[in-house]
């Protein structure tokens, strides 16, 4: 380690992952102790309409969206720690349906405004290292933003489901199995909207993998 790199870990320390305390981590950037733990998939199930069907929309993560995991996934999506892609995706790939096959993972896309704000799409980041870790293709052409609305964090339920509503535009989803990938799940409406669209433009089966979700 350079001076420069042990000057820069006294006044930044590295954080674990999961449990946040300040420390070694290794390569997942996680601590001794969290690195033992086994994963603990969590598995939401959301109705919704489209195209004149019904459908289930399957939405699975390895993680609750709660602290310190949650300050993370802040530091991820806010704070430009784009480095936490790589050991965030290693953490999702045990919450991946492997009884389907996947012809595709389609990550949730944000607004070309807000995208030109933050200077990254932090699912598009996730969903190319998902692709590396498991050769399922990532496809940013399917899914579009189309409508630059307000953040969904400080939004009710039913505000939230609003808020997407005609948000997204999909081409080239017909007769695809696709893996949606958003990074956190939490009411469920970005998902759900994300879904319709794409059964509308004819996708054949669509499921949900995130960081994070509520439940």
């Amino acid at each position: 380690m350079s001076v420069l790199e042990k000057i820069l870990t006294f006044f930044y320390p590295k954080r674990c992952l999961l449990c946040g305390r300040a420390g070694a981590v290794n390569e997942d950037e996680l601590c001794a102790d969290c690195a033992k733990l086994q994963p603990d998939i969590r598995v939401r199930f959301f109705a919704l309409h489209a195209g004149r069907r019904d459908y289930t929309l399957e939405c699975r993560a390895p993680q609750r969206y709660k602290e310190p995991f949650r300050s993370s996934l802040w530091r991820f999506k806010f704070k430009n720690e784009t480095n936490l892609a790589k050991p965030l995706a290693k953490l999702m790939l045990p919450a991946i349906d492997k009884n389907r096959v996947w012809d595709c993972i389609v990550p949730v896309p944000i607004s070309r405004e807000r995208l030109k704000q933050r200077g990254y799409d932090q699912s598009v980041l996730l969903a190319k290292e998902v692709s590396k870790l498991t050769g399922i293709p990532c496809r940013t052409d399917i899914l579009e933003k189309t409508k630059h609305n307000h953040t969904q964090h400080n939004l009710s339920a039913k505000e939230r489901e609003a808020n997407v509503r005609g948000a997204y535009r999909a081409e080239g989803a017909a007769r695809l199995r696709i893996l949606l990938l958003d990074d956190i799940v939490t009411t469920g409406a970005t998902a759900v909207e994300c879904a319709k669209v794409l059964y509308r433009n004819g996708a054949d089966y669509v499921g949900c993998v995130s960081c994070a979700t509520v439940d």
